[in-house]
């Protein structure tokens, strides 16, 4: 008996050895990119589920305010944060990880306004969600005071208050633009994407510098994320999980990581 339960023992050790080890993650509720109710949590979830499995690794993760994510991140309470812009103040925190998807940002107006781009947008209403930035040409107006900004938890609530004239724009991202304005009780038809792109942003996964296995684990990170890119994986996800854009803007988005020129390097 004594010989059955030590044997036992061993199985069961050995299986609990077997286990993939985990990380802790942290990131937003920001949809249609990543969020608890999303199919395989998003986007940006799904994909690094997939990177971490190629090195065996499991992922555990919890969403946070943008701020509190930060901060939870930067304490080493967590093991990485994503996705997060690369700035110059971030970079003294964290190591950042190859890009994960290249976004674009653009003014999303109602479907009769007069607004056509940035030189209309002083004196104007803004929304945006809490705790976060507008791309920095908007950023820019906002801090020089000549743009007003509501604030909300959810880019949804935004396209609602651009129905009903209580804000004039909307600076988001291609996909986040379009995946809210379907939300909207106008639907899509009720809005217009105006000018050129605001800006181009490539987002990213982020370890604690203060984490001293952070470089080896970003540097695996890297290696595993470009091998899935090689294969087509990440391309694929894109497709499964970011919602459809109309043609021109699709076209565009098909190139964003999937070329030397679109990976940032």
């Amino acid at each position: 008996m004594c010989r059955l339960l030590a044997f036992a023992f061993l199985l069961l050790g050995g299986a609990a050895w077997a286990q993939p080890a985990v990380l802790r993650m942290v990131s937003n509720e920001f949809p249609p990119y990543v969020g608890k109710d999303l199919p395989q949590q998003g986007f940006y979830a799904a994909l690094v589920r997939q990177v971490l499995a190629e090195q065996g690794l499991q992922l555990e993760l919890q969403f946070q305010p943008p701020a509190r994510a930060h901060a939870s991140a930067a304490a080493g309470q967590v093991d990485a944060a994503f996705p997060m812009l690369r700035t110059p103040e971030r970079e003294r925190e964290f190591l950042f990880s190859e890009p994960l998807l290249l976004v674009r940002s653009y003014l999303f107006v109602r479907a009769d306004s007069p607004i056509s781009g940035l030189a209309d947008l002083p004196g104007r209403r803004s929304c945006h969600l809490q705790d976060s930035n507008q791309p920095e040409p908007v950023q820019r107006l906002v801090e020089g005071g000549s743009v007003k900004v509501e604030r909300v938890a959810q880019m949804a609530q935004c396209f609602e208050m651009l129905t009903r004239g209580r804000v004039d724009f909307v600076a988001l991202s291609d996909y986040g633009g379009w995946a809210a304005a379907r939300q909207a009780t106008a639907g899509p038809e009720g809005f217009k994407r105006v000018g050129a792109p605001l800006s181009l942003g490539l987002l990213h996964l982020v370890w604690p510098r203060a984490e001293p296995r952070s470089a080896e684990r970003a540097a695996a990170f890297n290696k595993a994320l470009t091998e899935l890119r090689r294969r087509g994986v990440v391309a694929q996800l894109e497709r499964e999980l970011l919602p459809a854009l109309p043609e021109p803007e699709a076209q565009a988005a098909s190139r964003a990581l999937n070329s030397p020129a679109g990976r940032g390097r």
